[in-house]
Order: C-alpha cells, then sequence, then structure tokens
C-alpha cells in the first residue's frame, strides 16, 4: 500500500480525530474510506456526463424515438397485447 501526506486545517484535524473516535476507526482508516467515497463519486460523474454526451450526439444525429411510441409501449406492459420495445 502507498502512503502519502497532506496538509490540513487544526479544524479539520480535530474532526477527523473526532469521527475516527466516534466509529473507532483510525484517522488513516476514516481518510481512506473518504478518498474512495469521493473518487467513486467523480468517477459516475464522469461516466454519467460521458453518457450524457453520446445521448446528445444520438439526438442530433436523428436517432431518436417519439414519446407516442414509447408511451404506447408502456401502456402495453402486462397486457396480453404486449408490444416489443421501441427501436
Amino acid at each position: 500500500m502507498s502512503m502519502t501526506s497532506v496538509q490540513v486545517s487544526d479544524d479539520m484535524m480535530k474532526r477527523l480525530e473526532s469521527t475516527a473516535t466516534r466509529l473507532r476507526r483510525s484517522t488513516g482508516r476514516v481518510i481512506n474510506d473518504a478518498l474512495r467515497e469521493y473518487l467513486e463519486r467523480e468517477e459516475r460523474r464522469t461516466q454519467r456526463l460521458a453518457e450524457t454526451r453520446a445521448a446528445l450526439d444520438e439526438m442530433q444525429a436523428g436517432d431518436v424515438i417519439e414519446g407516442e411510441e414509447v408511451m404506447a409501449w408502456l401502456d402495453s406492459w402486462g397486457s396480453p397485447a404486449e408490444r416489443e420495445p421501441p427501436l
């Protein structure tokens, strides 16, 4: 496992130590958990942005499904005449 160091304000260090004590974890583990959550959130944000851009590109290229087709498909769910999803 790699190590690094960071500078934090005295106030943030007090909060970190308080949280670690309350959770019965080391400050290193609290930092590691927080950093993991932050990186995962940023990765999801980056992925959503890429998916949004791809969807906008598809829309601008005219690769869309009309809302009426989607609603008709949804309305058919669970009925004997259930439709295939629109493509």
